[in-house]
């Protein structure tokens, strides 16, 4: 008889030596093992999809910062030439200047709306929101609603819902007259 036989036969011989119980017990800690082991694979893969995401979150979230801090230090220029635009002398033969200058203006605007900078677009008659103005004064105004725009005096800029800029307005608010005759105080 071969070696490979008589090892064969040795086998059988302790597999039928083994009581069922025993094997039960046995496949039952490899099942449990494997279960365990899918498990923490499963975990392990929940997690490296949320670091990724994190990733991409966190890359995101600095894109957006520092395009923001970029766009910064647009605004005084733009508001500079808002102010030459609006503040153009009527001469003859600056037509062709001030459309040039309109031109640019839209084109900077443009520039800042394709990296999601968007003015805030506010105007006289909308009631004043702390969270996206800037009250630079407070005039009494009797034909107004308390708290309501009258003008904006530097336009404000937002990206997505975060306000980079607050827009800087003036607004009405009751004469003093009718604060204490209505008992507000």
């Amino acid at each position: 008889m071969s070696e490979h036989k008589k090892h064969s036969k040795h086998e059988e011989s302790a597999a039928a030596e083994t009581p069922p119980a025993a094997l039960q017990a046995e496949l039952e800690k490899s099942a449990a093992q494997a279960a365990e082991y899918l498990d923490g694979w499963k975990r392990a893969q929940a997690e490296l999809v949320n670091y990724r995401k994190r990733v991409e979150r966190d890359a995101s979230d600095v894109y957006l910062q520092a395009a923001a801090r970029a766009a910064a230090r647009w605004f005084p220029i733009l508001d500079d030439m808002e102010r030459a635009l609006r503040e153009t002398p009527a001469a003859e033969g600056l037509d062709p200047w001030k459309t040039g200058l309109e031109l640019i203006f839209r084109k900077a605007l443009a520039a800042l709306e394709a990296e999601g900078i968007n003015v805030l677009e506010e105007e006289p008659g909308s009631h004043f929101d702390p969270n996206r103005h800037e009250a630079v004064t407070m005039e009494p105004c009797p034909d107004r609603e308390d708290g309501e725009i009258l003008a904006v005096v530097r336009r404000g800029y937002r990206q997505g819902e975060r306000v980079l800029r607050p827009a800087q307005v003036r607004v009405a608010c009751k004469p003093a007259g009718e604060l204490s005759a209505t008992g507000e105080d």
